[in-house]
Formats: structure tokens, C-alpha cells, sequence
């Protein structure tokens, strides 16, 4: 089938980041299928992040330490008294579960350089150096395999604010100045090879400070001999904000070197990808570590519209929690995950496993005050995430198309008060339609002419959060 100059043809493509104007001819790019290690993520779609560690204690977001500029004893003397005895490895995966998330991502050590496993590399853990004792790691990895979902691992591989020579800003130079290689060989080199003994599907690799390919062959490789099936991110080598300007020879360096998946910019949504398999991470609140004094919780229909966004776009979708110094996932997090969940049980075949269409939705941009945005500018250059893109601000969206083969989704979060058309079709390719909410229920009227489907919706929608409509195609 060939594209007219003048229609465009449904494509219900997989490929990634397929996404273009209504009644527009787009070219649909080839998909990058040579990092099939990956392919899970194209069927789950949706997983947890966890950011969690000594800085949850002080209640005020990951990078306490370094905003802060707390001295490294002194920070180190707050880890020592680290005991989060409410922490519960059964709780957290079940919330995860709840959610429809099917894998979850954790901080084994962020750029503090505190590590929540039992390492011999370094006393720093919250085994050795802390009254807990225990190895939140290893509890994890029982309560996921228990649960059926996938464990994987974030890891600072450069940045390292505790050990002499790790990469970061200083401010205790005494104690922070040092050989970066040293650092690398003493700590981060060994470290890795100690988390990949829990057997996860995946690490997560962030801020690649000072590295070269030659020392991303080397973490690659410590990952390879362990399991050659376990997947890593871009940003072994390139910031989150890097990612969509790299160069085509920097794309096929990252392939060659074994990177799996791409890792966009905290809270992006790209426009699309050159590779197949890619990721966003966005957080429920403002903060990724806990901060007691954000509330501004995203809402389950936030939630579900960021998801049914990245999916539309054939992205992977990422969302954070920030669990106290105490160990629970606060309250308004866990019921506003429930009640996404809930959704996704009667609408989860129009996300997992689902792929971009050439439909790209619409909406409008959500409005910020100059401060606000000038608020997020300043915590996303603090925190390594860069500077924005043009064109990525967030969109409140009247509705979204995912699919999958033989099937149009189409979601709506706000309800049509006409007849909603849905031009691009090269021919009478729709033969039925229902809704996921209720499939038994009397077929919803459409026709077709001309290239365009008219549907006739009733007066109400199903589900305030999101009604998702199926077209059957031909």
C-alpha cells in the first residue's frame, strides 16, 4: 500500500515516535530493531521509579546535599542514624502492581553515595553504616519476581559527592577532590558488579560526567559478562537534555557500544525517536526525593493522559515516587496510582503492547506563570536535567489515538459535545467500533467519506478520566 500526495493512510506503526497533523503526508521512519533486548519495554509500557536513600530522612528532594552544600561528615553523620522501619518491599511492589505498572526502577545509589544494598566495595550502605541493617535491594528483588514484575537499578555511575575523585560539584574540597579514575576503579567499577548479582533486567545509568566511550564499553561490558540480556540507557553516556540532538554517528556509536534504550529529559515528552525503543521519566509531585512540603500531586487523570501520550508517541513511560525517610509512599500518591490502575484494568489493551499512530491528538498548552516555569528552568538545570526543548511544554489534551494491529484507540479526556470526525483514512478501512468500558454494548454509529470517519458519541462519556473507543480496521 503507497502513500498518496494527497491523504495520508492510517499506519498503525510501531515504529518509534510516529506522530503528525491530521490529513498530512509524514513519512514514517524505519525502526531501529537491532536492540531487541529491549522488546519487553515495548510491551509493558509502564513502570515505577523509586527515589530513595538517605536525603528522603531530610525530607527535602535528592540533592539536599549539594543545594545545601552539607559538609560530607556531617551529611555522613545523618546516615549513620538512617532507619526507615516502616519500609515494606511487599507494600512498595504491591502499589506498583495496583498501579498497572509492570516494572519498577530504583536508586541503588544516587549522587550522594549512599548505596541501600549490601556492598563490600564500600561501608557506605545501609547495611554497614546504618542502625537498619538491612538490604532493601535484596527484598526488593524477592517481592518483584513474587509479584511478576521486573526489577532494575539506577546507579550514579560518575557523579559521586562522598567518595574522593567522583564526579560533581565540590564544596567540601577536602574531603571531595581526588583521582576520577580511582573513583571509577575503586567504587563505581566494583559497586556495579555488585548490583548486577541481584540479576536485574535493567540499569539505569544517569549524569555521564567526564565520560568516554571508551569508559562506557567498560561499564557496558561488566553488564554484558553478567547477564547479556539486561538492557542500559543513553545515559550511560549522554544527559537526558543531550539525547535529541545527537548526530546520527553518535546514534550508531551508542547501538555499537550496546546502549538499549534511550533516556529522554526529566519530565519531556519528545515529539518522536530515532530508535524504537525509548523512555521518559516524569514524577508524581515536583520532587524525586521526598520533599514534605510538595503536595502538587499529579492527578489520575494526569497520570493517565501522560501515559496515553508517551504510548501514542511509541515511548515507554516512567513515573516517580519519593517514599519517606521512614519507608512509606505517601498517601495521595498511592491512591492517585490506584485509582489509574483501576483504568487500566478495563482499558489496558490500548497501552500495553500498543504503538503510535499517525494521529497525534490535540490539545492545548498548559499555561505557566513566568515564575513557575522560571521555578522548573532552575530545578531542572540544579538537578542535571538541562534546559528545556522548544516545543515540549506540557498539554492538556482532548484526546489522544494509540494502536495496535487491526485497531484504532481512541481516547478522549474531554467529551465531544459534536460528532467527532477523524480525517487521514485513504479508503473505508473502519468495519466496527466499541467502547473498552463497555464491549457489549450496542455498536457506536459511525460512516465513513471521503477519507474521514464521522462517529456519533452519546450524550455522556463512560469515564470521566479518559472513555477510549475502538475502531476495528480492516
Amino acid at each position: 500500500m503507497k502513500r498518496s500526495h494527497k491523504s495520508v493512510i492510517i499506519a498503525l506503526s510501531c515504529f518509534a515516535g510516529v506522530a503528525a497533523a491530521r490529513a498530512q503526508v509524514v513519512p514514517v521512519p524505519t525502526a531501529d530493531k537491532s536492540t531487541g533486548r529491549a522488546a519487553w519495554m515495548d510491551e509493558a509500557k509502564y513502570g515505577m521509579f523509586i527515589h530513595w536513600g538517605v536525603y528522603s530522612a531530610l525530607a527535602n528532594g535528592e540533592w539536599v546535599m549539594c543545594r545545601s552544600k552539607i559538609p560530607v561528615a556531617e551529611y555522613k553523620e545523618m546516615a549513620s542514624k538512617f532507619n526507615p522501619t516502616q519500609f515494606d518491599a511487599d507494600q512498595w511492589v504491591a502499589v506498583a502492581k495496583k498501579a498497572g505498572m509492570k516494572y519498577i526502577t530504583i536508586t541503588s545509589k544516587h549522587h550522594d553515595g549512599f548505596a541501600i544494598f549490601d556492598s563490600q566495595v564500600s561501608d557506605y550502605n545501609v547495611v554497614d553504616y546504618t542502625p537498619f541493617k538491612r538490604d532493601v535491594l535484596a527484598e526488593l528483588k524477592v517481592a518483584c519476581d513474587k509479584a511478576g514484575i521486573k526489577l532494575g537499578f539506577y546507579y550514579s555511575q560518575t557523579q559521586d559527592w562522598e567518595y574522593p575523585g567522583g564526579a560533581g560539584r565540590k564544596w567540601d574540597h577536602k574531603v571531595q577532590r581526588g583521582d576520577f579514575r580511582k573513583y571509577i576503579d575503586s567504587k563505581a567499577i566494583p559497586q556495579l558488579k555488585e548490583i548486577m548479582a541481584y540479576e536485574p533486567t535493567h540499569i539505569w545509568f544517569d549524569t555521564p560526567h567526564s565520560m568516554t566511550p571508551e569508559l562506557g564499553r567498560e561499564f557496558v561490558a561488566v553488564v554484558r559478562e553478567a547477564d547479556p540480556d539486561c538492557i542500559i540507557n543513553s545515559r550511560l553516556m549522554y544527559h537526558g537534555n543531550q539525547v535529541e540532538g545527537l548526530k546520527p554517528a553518535q546514534l550508531e556509536e551508542l547501538k555499537s557500544m550496546g546502549v538499549d534504550f534511550l533516556s529522554y529529559r526529566d519530565r519531556t515528552i519528545p515529539p518522536k525517536s530515532p530508535w524504537e525503543y525509548w523512555e521518559t521519566c516524569m514524577t508524581l509531585n515536583g520532587a524525586w526525593g521526598y520533599n514534605a512540603k510538595d503536595n502538587n500531586w499529579k492527578t489520575p487523570k494526569q497520570v493517565i493522559m501522560q501515559l496515553t501520550e508517551v504510548v501514542s508517541k511509541g515511548g515507554t513511560f516512567l513515573l516517580n515516587v519519593g517514599p519517606t525517610g521512614e519507608g512509606l509512599i505517601p498517601e495521595q500518591a498511592v491512591k492517585n496510582l490506584e485509582v489509574a490502575g483501576e483504568w487500566l484494568k478495563v482499558n489496558g489493551e490500548s497501552i500495553y503492547g500498543a504503538c503510535g499512530t499517525i494521529f497525534e491528538g490535540e490539545g492545548q498548552f498548559i499555561t505557566r506563570t513566568a515564575a513557575e516555569q522560571a521555578a522548573l528552568d532552575k530545578e531542572a538545570l540544579e538537578t542535571g536535567a538541562g534546559k528545556r526543548k522548544k516545543g515540549h511544554e506540557q498539554k492538556d489534551y482532548a484526546w489522544l489515538a494509540t494502536g495496535r494491529e487491526g485497531k484504532l484507540y481512541l481516547h478522549f479526556f474531554q467529551w465531544p459535545t459534536e460528532p467527532f470526525v477523524l480525517h487521514g483514512f485513504d479508503k473505508d478501512m473502519v468495519t466496527g467500533s466499541y467502547f473498552l468500558a463497555d464491549p457489549a454494548m450496542s455498536p457506536v454509529k459511525f460512516t465513513q467519506k471521503g477519507g474521514s470517519v464521522t462517529v456519533n458519541l452519546p450524550s455522556k462519556p463512560l469515564d470521566d478520566l479518559n472513555t477510549v473507543l475502538c475502531l476495528i480496521l480492516e
